[in-house]
């Protein structure tokens, strides 16, 4: 009998060149796992609980896979654990599903691989590291046709699916600013490399750590475990971290397209090899849903928009939001954070209670969570909200805005030729570094 990866691999469903996988239709999933501590251990959690069935864990940290095998032995005593996710898809014959929870810079080549292999994919966010990745990603995503999702875990949220329905309704009119902040980093960064190096910890398998990256020296508590977002090698700052779960749903309620142009409009000083401790950045991009462009403007190193951009709102609160917050600016009325004011209106209104925004239908379909959603829509159905068709799009404008941390001045982007029409600095960052002995794609 042909496992399911064999059967994938025969092109039995090719249409149009294109592989169309099958419905699993079993109980539980064979899933495996690439990155068990921290959000990998998380995710590891939630697949647990929904009652998939772990096959195989791999991490290059020791601790952290028996910590992970800890998690799952009571009722998977049999699960596999790797160090190597090479080895481990060479030998795992039959999965379903791979869940990645690696640092940023191993996330496309890991799901590139295991979509090759016939499996679904859920990356946690961002899902690359660069812009080149993001397209292998959806070009291969698209070939192997399986079921992929980013792990921007609000997307599996009934909340979020409302506020999409109520944006979608343009009860604010066009939106003409989006100001987004958020309380990272909370990790090292605006710093340079130290000299010297460290011995290995006998756990830690370093060269599978450091994978498709420049080779360096181990030092201890500066890259590994969760000290590597801020190095332009290994992460995507706080940018990466944290945008793709904060920017997702006006993404998609308000049918963001192509980006215009990006610009880090303030900084704390740069650094070599880190991002800096505070930034802003203004992104430019067309939307399907209206006549004009929406600009967003990112606050990272706990800095929010200026008092003038809203004085509404520093009426109402005595401040602008820092630290998470949100404003959402349109013709016809403000949002901020979960609070509602429509130009006729004195004063903000609890956002669900708004009678425009108590009318507006539902459209989505409503889950029981974001891994729930992924496991269902391998079982056929309904395609996740963060499919790779939303995640690289999202994605891509993201880490477009990263580069702009690193590189000065306005950039603009052309989406046609996926480069920048007046910057070859920043071309240089829109494809990774691969070391040798590695290949993505």
């Amino acid at each position: 009998m042909l496992t399911r990866r064999e059967f994938l691999e025969t092109g039995a469903f090719a249409v149009a060149g294109s592989a169309i996988a099958a419905p699993v239709k079993k109980d539980k999933l064979n899933m495996a796992f690439i990155g068990t501590g921290g959000r990998g251990h998380s995710d590891l959690d939630e697949f647990y609980k929904i009652g998939e069935r772990v096959v195989a864990l791999c991490d290059v940290d020791l601790n952290n896979l028996n910590g992970g095998y800890n998690l799952v032995k009571e009722k998977w005593p049999d699960a596999r654990r790797y160090q190597d996710w090479r080895t481990m898809l060479e030998k795992e014959r039959d999965l379903d599903a791979v869940v990645i929870a690696t640092p940023d810079h191993m996330h496309a080549i890991t799901a590139i691989a295991a979509m090759r292999k016939g499996c679904a994919v859920y990356v946690e966010k961002p899902l690359v590291r660069t812009v080149w990745e993001a397209q292998e990603f959806a070009r291969v995503a698209k070939e192997a046709g399986v079921m992929t999702q980013m792990g921007n875990n609000g997307n599996g949220t009934n909340g979020q699916r409302r506020f999409i329905e109520v944006m979608q309704a343009g009860i604010l009119g066009e939106i003409k600013e989006i100001h987004q902040t958020t309380d990272r980093p909370i990790w090292p960064q605006a710093l340079n490399r130290p000299d010297g190096s460290d011995p290995i910890p006998a756990h830690l398998n370093w060269d599978a750590w450091l994978g498709v990256s420049p080779e360096r020296p181990f030092k201890s508590g500066v890259y590994h475990s969760f000290k590597w977002r801020g190095w332009y090698d290994f992460g995507t700052g706080a940018l990466g971290d944290i945008a793709c779960h904060a920017l997702s749903a006006l993404y998609r309620a308000l049918k963001l397209t192509d980006v215009i142009s990006v610009e880090t409009v303030a900084t704390t000083p740069r650094f070599k090899e880190t991002y800096q401790a505070a930034s802003t950045v203004k992104i430019v991009v067309r939307s399907a849903a209206q006549k004009s462009p929406v600009t967003i403007y990112w606050y990272d190193g706990k800095t929010g928009p200026k008092p003038e951009i809203c004085p509404e709102a520093v009426g109402r609160w005595g401040s602008m939001p820092i630290n998470g917050g949100r404003l959402i600016i349109g013709e016809k009325g403000i949002i901020r954070d979960g609070a509602i004011k429509m130009k006729d209106e004195k004063d903000f209104h609890d956002f669900n209670h708004n009678e425009l925004a108590k009318a507006v239908p539902q459209s989505l379909p409503r889950v029981q969570g974001h891994h729930w959603e992924f496991a269902q829509a391998i079982r056929g159905g309904d395609t996740p909200l963060s499919h790779y068709d939303h995640a690289v799009p999202l994605t891509t404008m993201v880490l477009l805005g990263c580069i702009s941390q690193r590189v000065e001045g306005r950039l603009d982007w052309d989406p046609a030729a996926n480069r920048f029409t007046n910057s070859e600095e920043a071309n240089k960052l829109l494809k990774p570094f691969v070391r040798d002995g590695w290949k993505i794609s």
